[in-house]
């Protein structure tokens, strides 16, 4: 008896093992909810490079009283599984038009940037002449939310965001007007 208990235990003990790692491959997708406000203001061209010429214009657009994106604050939730690379994610906020309290909700989708999470959704249906963009970092902090707003009609849109830091090449040319 002494014998097989010798040999049941480490084979049970192995088990477990294999087991427990199994279960830290095996990763547990990320989910969290932000809020950030969108405050920083600047100009972009068609082609999605700066336009320093125009961003008092656009400051000047976007703090029209029939404009709410100044101060705006936008809550964006996510999942993401580091494992398998699925994502989601969506943003909440004032409806930046309307003079009556409405939250709009715009489903975001996955882009690609590299060193980051991100996510965007382009003319969505409750903003049809926005881009909207969300990112946060691979460690699952600094969160931006970044607004593009279509001006039709002109060479250059009005971006407003959470960040004053400057988009990477990568990210501006999602900021480019897709027709």
């Amino acid at each position: 008896m002494k014998i097989m208990t010798g040999v049941i235990l480490p084979t049970i003990a192995a088990i477990t093992i294999v087991g427990m790692a199994h279960a830290a491959d095996t990763k547990q997708p990320v989910t969290g909810k932000v809020q950030v406000t969108l405050e920083h203001i600047h100009a972009v061209q068609q082609n999605g490079s700066p336009a320093p010429q125009h961003d008092a214009a656009c400051m000047k657009e976007l703090s029209m009283p029939t404009s709410k994106y100044v101060g705006m604050k936008v809550t964006s939730e996510y999942t993401v599984n580091t494992s398998s690379m699925m994502m989601s994610a969506k943003s909440m906020l004032p409806s930046p038009m309307a003079t009556q309290p409405l939250e709009l909700t715009v489903d975001l989708s996955a882009l690609g940037i590299e060193g980051v999470y991100a996510f965007g959704a382009f003319k969505p249906n409750v903003l049809p002449k926005d881009y909207v963009y969300f990112t946060i970092g691979k460690d699952f902090k600094n969160p931006v939310s970044t607004f593009m707003i279509i001006n039709e009609g002109k060479e250059y849109n009005c971006v407003i965001s959470s960040s004053n830091k400057a988009m990477s090449k990568e990210e501006r040319s999602h900021l480019m007007v897709k027709k």
